[in-house]
């Protein structure tokens, strides 16, 4: 048997109001030729399909598109909720869905849904949970962290020990033995409160994580984030994106493979001079589609941008590093006290942004405005 797991696909998402539709299908096809030439029996689906609850319709059409190429196969796929998804909008056809093998956890009820995949394997599908929906369920029970609630749901299943069992979860899962690594795209949704041991996961054969974009083990590697299938941010830059395959023997002995993802546009940064990046002997040398972030060591130019856009169509960031960003750099940080009046605030914030200290008839203006405002102001 070899089940292809994939996660975080995040449909529908923008870059700096770029579309990325194209590129998800562009990376979805090759999923689809995966699924074909390994001769894939079933498709686990770990979370944040799309990346807003309400769904654009591009993006559902995309999925649909994904999940119909899929069921014409006659491969089962199991489907679960992350944090980006809209549970109840993602779950509200999973009976009808049933009867074309696709599986979907619906909200949660007390209990971790079960689904046998043959006599020989069981599926359990565990969406992305709050604390606060798994108390009402136990309300004797102390449930005060995320790691105390994803434990107790887990701790609860009656394991058949004589089957391999696979669990999908869509959780910040962690181990004491290795950090996590993650990416500016998951900073709002990942943080210290919200972790929970890989150790939770120990009594199932394959834990298939979602939420974390970068592709990793966490603790050992049958507990494994199959990563995003695009580039979703800078930090993510030189992330290895890949499809994992998990492979079942005659003896029930799993291994596991890795298949590189290709990309429609990939995501590079380059520091330098304008002239330099205007100059064909460069740009003859770089795919001048992929998405870019620029910095410019000049001191100044005027209309960067759009010099630059007449070589290279998706500049996703345009910035300066020269001699006013290092000084502005520099007085990022005032010393900004309570203590001082909004005068001195603002003599700060001018100082920062012009880098010099305003003259004494900035300074009189300034006073009049805020004194016909308040007298404390100054």
């Amino acid at each position: 048997m070899k089940i292809l797991h994939l996660g975080d696909l995040h449909i529908g998402k923008k870059l700096n109001d770029f579309c990325l539709l194209d590129d998800q299908k562009f990376v979805l096809t090759q999923a689809i030729d995966l699924i074909k030439r390994e001769k894939i029996d079933a498709v686990f689906i770990c979370g944040d399909i799309f990346d807003k609850p309400v769904a654009p319709i591009g993006a559902l059409e995309v999925f649909n598109w994904f999940l119909d190429s899929i069921v014409k196969l006659n491969i089962k796929i199991f489907i679960i909720s992350g944090n980006h998804d809209n549970i109840d909008r993602i779950s509200y056809l999973s009976d009808l869905l049933k009867k074309n093998n696709i599986y979907v956890a619906k909200n949660f009820s007390g209990k971790i849904e079960k689904v046998s995949l043959d006599d020989d394997v069981d599926i359990y599908l565990l969406p992305y949970l709050y604390p606060a929906i798994i108390r009402k369920y136990y309300p004797n029970n102390e449930i005060k962290t995320y790691n105390d609630a994803i434990k107790i749901i887990v701790d609860d299943i009656n394991l058949d020990k004589n089957k391999l069992n696979f669990i999908l979860a869509h959780q910040f899962v962690t181990s004491k033995n290795n950090s996590s690594i993650t990416s500016n795209s998951e900073t709002k949704s990942v943080g210290e409160i919200d972790n929970i041991s890989y150790e939770i996961f120990k009594n199932f054969d394959y834990c298939a994580l979602g939420h974390l974009h970068c592709p990793q083990n966490v603790g050992d590697d049958k507990t494994y984030y199959c990563g995003s299938i695009l580039k979703y941010s800078f930090s993510e830059i030189n992330q290895k994106k890949s499809f994992r395959i998990i492979e079942i023997d005659k003896n029930k002995n799993i291994s596991f493979s890795n298949h590189k993802i290709d990309f429609l546009h990939d995501m590079k940064e380059y520091k330098g001079y304008i002239d330099e990046f205007l100059d064909e002997k460069f740009y003859s040398k770089i795919n001048t589609d992929d998405f870019i972030h620029f910095t410019l060591l000049d001191e100044y130019v005027i209309n960067a941008k759009k010099k630059l856009s007449l070589i290279y169509k998706n500049i996703l960031y345009l910035d300066f590093e020269n001699t006013f960003t290092k000084s502005l750099q520099k007085n990022l940080n005032p010393n900004i006290t309570n203590n001082k009046t909004i005068y001195e605030h603002f003599c700060d914030f001018y100082l920062m942004m012009q880098n010099e200290n305003p003259d004494d008839k900035k300074q009189k203006i300034i006073k009049d405005v805020l004194n016909s405002v308040s007298k404390e102001a100054i």
